[in-house]
């Protein structure tokens, strides 16, 4: 079995006509444990405002809303 993890980086995106869409993406919803712990490692956990109920480490991170589980996450819930 492969295994495949794909991150988002915060990268202006652009629509067709050249419009940025994220000019400052300044939020962050860590959906993963792994990804959780790499935005702690990076110093970047004050962009933090919500996690998945896998990211359990570090400590710190508990204190964020739990949207649910990674593999049965509703838009609803991410998004609000």
């Amino acid at each position: 079995a492969t295994m495949s993890l794909s991150v988002a980086f915060a990268l202006p995106a652009r629509a067709a006509e050249g419009t940025e869409v994220f000019t400052n993406p300044s939020k962050i919803a860590a959906i993963g444990g792994s990804i959780t712990e790499i935005v702690f490692a990076l110093g970047e956990e004050d962009r933090l405002v919500a996690r998945d109920s896998t990211s359990r480490y570090p400590e710190a991170a508990l204190k964020l809303p739990d949207v649910g589980y990674m593999r049965q996450l509703s838009p609803e819930g991410v998004l609000s």
